[in-house]
């Protein structure tokens, strides 16, 4: 987050003509690096009392009030999942809470070492079985049949495949996401159900242990090891009953827009999910705005990380529309929720990379969110300089001789064809007042300018005329 800031804050930093060698993007992880200093320096004042808590709830699920303790750290688990904050209590959850000492003398902490150990208080994290081998099918299930007719067939699909993922590997995010973001409310109440399973087993006196998570694999390889394990088949069809319940009476009672009750969607997705691998590929880089805006691609067990160049150029409702259970916006980064095809998807995408021509690039009418028609909405405050700012724009853009055709666009940019790109001075342009640059296939740019474009427009077209 420091460094996207700094980017944008300082990459067309102009210095003294004797520091110049360090201006521009150089400056940036300079920039960076003093940052980085202050803030270390800072956190190491703020991070000891969040420290101080982190070990203090530890101490409290093992000698305070442990229901309570369980169901809080799930209840707030679930809540830090959708920033990728959830790790911070599994770590001392998973690796630090407890002492073991083994027969050979040596001391083990933390819930899954623990329980390997031997140490019979240990395994304290059983109810998250409840929830994703019972309760969150359970609502797939419910937001499968809530959808609207027309639509069961791929909302079907999708939730199937979800549903499964969270009950084989215990992987729930595809099928978390999927609702998070159209009902929240949903996703509190998950929340507090997923905290209730963790009380409920622990009160029982069941004590499961885990590798990665809690889905069927972990089950039925450490069954010989659990104990009352059997617990999780009896309880488990109540709680695929419970979160059926809350989900299909939720959507039904808000009108919730889960999957298969938004409005009709219109997004094409160049019939991607019938096509090659290479097309699939093809779909999700146009989908992150073209070859160009993407800087860096990786992918993490459940999401495509991205970071691009310009972040509107990405088209949420593509993503979504090719299988995205959410996108995330990190600054100049995009997160893709597309559960364990994530490292697939990004390997073709790659691959595609590779190999890939000018059909790697947006074209101009893929670029999201921008309406090349006037409108109505002008701005209040007319620019007095606008014909000098006007004159200098001509100038930065090569010439009279080098503008084809210019108009206003989306309110705030001046839509520009030129015929040589190559001649385009990005410096004078940004030092007459553009604020962005963006260059579309076709001899197309994309200016910047604010809320007095359609003013800059005329009075171009003006000067153009009399040239």
């Amino acid at each position: 987050g420091v460094a996207a800031y700094m980017f944008n804050r300082f990459y067309k930093i102009q210095l003294p003509p004797y520091l110049g060698f360090f201006g521009g993007k150089r400056f940036v992880p300079i920039a960076t690096a003093f940052a980085a200093i202050f803030i270390g320096a800072a956190l190491s004042f703020i991070w000891q009392p969040i420290q101080v808590g982190i070990q203090s709830f530890s101490d409290f699920v093992v000698e305070g009030n442990p229901t309570l303790a369980l169901f809080l750290y799930m209840f707030a688990n679930r809540l830090l999942l959708p920033f990728g904050l959830h790790h911070i209590l599994n770590v001392p959850i998973f690796f630090e809470v407890g002492e073991f000492v083994t027969a050979s003398g040596e001391v083990v902490r933390g819930e899954i070492p623990r329980f390997f150990a031997g140490d019979p208080n240990a395994g304290n994290l059983g109810g998250g079985f409840l929830f994703m081998l019972f309760g969150l099918p359970g609502a797939a299930l419910a937001i499968w049949q809530s959808a609207k007719p027309e639509n069961k067939a791929r909302i079907g699909g999708i939730m199937v495949t979800a549903a499964l993922t969270s009950f084989l590997t215990g992987i729930t995010e595809p099928l978390e996401f999927a609702f998070l973001f159209v009902a929240p409310v949903l996703y509190f109440f998950h929340a507090i159900m997923a905290g209730a399973a963790m009380s409920l087993m622990y009160v029982l006196g069941a004590k499961l242990g885990l590798t990665f998570s809690f889905g069927f694999i972990d089950y039925v390889l450490l069954y010989p090891l659990n104990t009352k394990p059997w617990l999780v088949l009896l309880i488990g069809p109540f709680f695929f009953l419970l979160y059926y319940v809350v989900f299909r009476a939720g959507i039904k009672w808000f009108n919730l827009k889960t999957p298969g009750r938004e409005d009709a969607d219109t997004i094409d997705t160049g019939e991607a999910q019938a096509g090659t691998a290479h097309e699939f590929a093809r779909q999700l880089v146009l989908a992150f705005g073209g070859r160009s805006n993407i800087t860096n691609l990786d992918a993490c067990i459940t999401r495509l990380r991205i970071a691009v160049v310009d972040a509107g150029k990405i088209n949420q409702d593509k993503l979504k529309a090719m299988g995205a259970a959410g996108v995330v916006m990190v600054g100049n980064g995009a997160q893709a929720i597309f559960g364990p095809r994530s490292e697939n998807l990004k390997t073709e995408m790659e691959e595609y990379l590779s190999v890939a021509g000018d059909d790697a690039e947006l074209s101009e009418a893929d670029v999201p969110d921008v309406q090349y028609t006037s409108t109505e909405t002008t701005a209040k405050l007319r620019d007095p300089e606008a014909a000098d700012k006007a004159h200098n724009f001509i100038k930065g853009l090569g010439g009279s001789v080098n503008i084809s055709k210019i108009e206003a666009a989306a309110e705030t940019r001046l839509r520009v064809v030129v015929a040589d790109q190559s001649v385009i001075d990005d410096a004078a342009l940004t030092a007459a007042g553009v604020h962005g640059i963006m260059r579309l296939p076709n001899q197309v740019l994309h200016l910047l300018v604010g809320l007095n474009a359609d003013q800059y427009a005329a009075e171009m077209k003006g000067q153009l005329a009399t040239a």
